[in-house]
């Protein structure tokens, strides 16, 4: 009875955590609307799309089971995959869990973030548009049930 009583507790405690992740994901996609709208930070909008979009993926994939493995957080994901950084495992399990068009999307908006944080920080309204695009689509494909 105690061993169901705490496994209910640690499901519930799941459960709330995952719903942080997608209210986490939102908050960091309206600012990437906030910052598009000043019309100056565009770097910045594809990075809190890029950050909006981790916490929708982790929220939906997340716990999964990867080679046997219970992976309840993107360091469990990261041990089950042997690989080395959280980026990598994260980009690996949405392009094993997710379709290829989510993937791809997913893929440019880290190297779009990773290009705009650590080598140039011009990036153009175009490119912020279509951060946000992405993004949007990836939320959808994330909770929309009607999607295929």
């Amino acid at each position: 009875m105690h061993s169901k009583r705490i496994g209910s507790i640690i499901l519930n405690l799941s459960v709330l955590l995952m719903s942080r992740k997608r209210e986490h994901g939102e908050r960091n996609f309206e600012l990437s609307e906030l910052l598009h709208e000043g019309k100056k930070y565009y770097d910045w909008v594809v990075t809190t799309c890029f950050y909006a979009a981790i916490h929708f993926v982790e929220d939906v994939l997340l716990p999964c089971e990867i080679n046997g493995s219970s992976c309840k957080t993107i360091s469990d994901v990261k041990s089950a995959y042997k690989m080395q950084g959280r980026h990598s495992a994260r980009e690996r399990l949405v392009c094993e869990k997710m379709d290829l068009q989510t993937a791809v999307k997913y893929k440019w908006l880290d190297d779009k973030s990773r290009y705009s944080r650590y080598t140039t920080y011009k990036v153009t309204p175009t490119e912020a548009d279509k951060a946000r695009e992405y993004t949007r689509q990836i939320q959808n494909r994330c909770y929309d049930v009607n999607q295929t």
